[in-house]
């Protein structure tokens, strides 16, 4: 049996896409001519799932197992899952994420069967219609990769009044120069420890 499917945006109707695919041919191959027909970057990561009653995905049916080796695993992989082993009377509508990082997806229902002809060669686009959505998109003129922060808060000048506490214990070259660099002073003057610093106040 051959499946025709319709491929639409979930919010929206202007986008529309038919694809018919054979029940024995894996979700790999069905992956392979959406990627083909909407003309989209095939070494992007994609996955279909399969919902429940309530619209929640269920099961994922991804383009490569990401579990550890040793590891046990239930995932489902395109390649080696058929299209009959997931579409029945209980599931004739997916999800297919074609961009992980924006979260975009397309509803894919199962329409009916296909008739196909002597000359098809499956999967088959039977229609495409409507403005192609991107796959993944970056507007460069809108990245900003600074911290968000008000410009009032630095104006450019260090305030170091919280160095006054410790008095003639900050110093720089030029103090140096005008104790003719007497380093005995400055080492007398620094607390040794925190312990140090408490018994002197």
């Amino acid at each position: 049996m051959d499946y025709r499917f319709e491929i639409s945006l979930p919010t929206s109707s202007d986008f529309r896409c038919e694809i018919a695919v054979g029940g024995e041919q894996t979700f790999q191959q069905f992956h392979d001519k959406i990627v083909e027909t909407l003309n989209y970057d095939s070494s992007q990561m994609a996955s279909f799932f399969t919902l429940d009653r309530m619209g929640n995905r269920v099961k994922e049916i991804a383009l490569m197992d990401m579990a550890v080796d040793d590891e046990e695993s239930e995932n489902l992989v395109m390649d080696s899952t058929k299209i009959s082993d997931i579409i029945k009377p209980g599931c004739l509508e997916l999800e297919y994420v074609y961009d992980f990082f924006s979260n975009k997806y397309y509803k894919v229902e199962y329409a009916g069967e296909y008739i196909r002809d002597s000359s098809d060669v499956m999967p088959v686009c039977i229609a495409c219609e409507g403005d192609i959505p991107e796959q993944f998109s970056y507007d460069e003129s809108n990245a900003n990769w600074e911290f968000d922060k008000p410009e009032e808060e630095y104006d450019g000048d260090y305030d170091d009044s919280f160095m006054e506490e410790f008095g003639n214990d900050s110093y720089d070259d030029d103090d140096r120069q005008d104790r003719d660099g007497d380093d005995d002073y400055y080492r007398d003057s620094r607390y040794e420890s925190l312990d140090d610093y408490i018994d002197r106040l």
